[in-house]
Formats: structure tokens, C-alpha cells, sequence
């Protein structure tokens, strides 16, 4: 087949009719994603292989303004494509109310965008609340502890007691002191514990028949 001599160049014409109108923008771009996607899901994929086809002079015979986003194109450079340097999404329907309705979902998208970015003024009042918030769980804390010490049954006397029977093991298991000498000491502590408490009650019952005498 012979060549066609004096072929017009009709892609600068496209390319101009897609930047007057969203529409013809947007055509291009789905017959682009089209035709590679018809490849990819191709039930014959040895001959109609993705990884064969000029994504590049593809691009330029569709007449695209920018290559779009597509799990086939994902890590992939395109040298011999130059994407026209504008931003797209500028791109006006010549249609008026595609354009109305466009611009107003554009609008709403931007609030919704703003609504879930957290502001610097309720960040800084957020952190403020906490910072109370572990401020109150340590006053708890704390008023918990001093509940429990003052409602503690074991007294100062009764500590003691506990302590000096501690050490006393302590010695006897280092072999400080005999068996022996810590059955004497500790009977003697006991007996002295008991003869203390027995003359502190007398003292008491005593203090209590002189009140009522009086």
C-alpha cells in the first residue's frame, strides 16, 4: 500500500477542541483508558499484549493534553510524550449547565476537604483537654491512694511488729541466729507485744470507770 503524501496534521486542531471543551477533553481520556484496558482484559493475551503497546504515540493519536491515571501506566516514563503544561481541571464545559453543575460539585468537594482538616485552634484546644484530662486521673490517682492508707486496718504498733518478725527471719535464713535464739526473740517480742496492749486496755477501762464515777 502505497504512502499517503500531504497528510494534514489534524492532532494541534484536537488538541485545541479539547481545551475549548471539557467535554471533548474528557472523550479522549476514555477512549484512551478504553483501548488499553481492552488489552489488558483480553481473554488472548498472547497477542494482545499490554506490555507491547507505544503508550506514548498512543497518547498522542488520541490527542490527549496529559496522561490519565491508570493501574497500567503505574511506574511507568513516557519520553516521547510532552504533556501540554495546563492545569486541566480548568478546563470549561462549553455547555453551561454541565459547567453549573460541575462547578458546584467541585465547591462541595472543597468543603468536605476543609471539614475533615482539623483546624490549629481546635488542635491547640484538644491538646489543652487532655492535658487537663491527666491532670484529674493523677488527683484521682492520688486521692485514691491517701483513701486506702487512711482506711488501712494495720496500725503503726502492728507494723512494727511485722517488721521486726521480718528481720528476724531475714537473720535466721543467713544464719545469723539459731533456731533457738529466734524462738526466744520471738516469743519475747510477742509477750512484750501482748503485755503492752494488755496495760494500755487496763489503762483505757481504767480512764473509762474514773469517767463514770465522776
Amino acid at each position: 500500500m502505497p504512502l499517503v503524501k500531504d497528510v494534514v496534521d489534524v492532532l494541534p486542531k484536537l488538541k485545541a477542541m479539547a481545551l475549548g471543551d471539557r467535554a471533548v477533553f474528557e472523550r479522549g481520556m476514555r477512549a484512551f483508558v478504553s483501548y488499553v484496558q481492552a488489552y489488558a482484559k483480553h481473554e488472548c493475551s498472547l497477542i494482545f499484549r499490554v506490555k507491547d503497546l507505544d503508550f506514548g504515540a498512543l497518547a498522542r493519536g488520541f490527542a490527549l493534553l496529559r496522561m490519565p491515571r491508570m493501574p497500567e501506566l503505574r511506574a511507568k516514563t513516557f519520553p516521547d510524550f510532552v504533556e501540554e503544561a495546563v492545569d486541566t481541571d480548568a478546563i470549561r464545559y462549553k455547555d453551561k449547565n454541565r459547567e453549573k453543575q460541575r462547578q458546584k460539585q467541585l465547591a462541595e468537594k472543597k468543603e468536605r476537604k476543609v471539614e475533615t482538616l482539623p483546624t490549629r485552634k481546635n488542635f491547640q484546644k484538644n491538646k489543652a483537654w487532655s492535658k487537663q484530662k491527666s491532670k484529674k486521673d493523677r488527683r484521682k490517682r492520688m486521692a485514691a491512694k491517701r483513701k486506702q492508707d487512711e482506711g488501712s486496718d494495720v496500725d503503726d504498733e502492728d507494723m512494727k511488729e511485722l517488721l521486726n518478725d521480718t528481720r528476724l527471719l531475714k537473720r535466721l535464713k543467713k544464719g545469723k541466729i539459731s533456731e533457738e535464739d529466734f524462738e526466744k526473740q520471738l516469743t519475747a517480742g510477742c509477750t512484750s507485744r501482748v503485755g503492752g496492749r494488755g496495760a494500755s486496755q487496763q489503762g483505757s477501762s481504767s480512764g473509762m470507770e474514773e469517767e463514770d464515777e465522776m
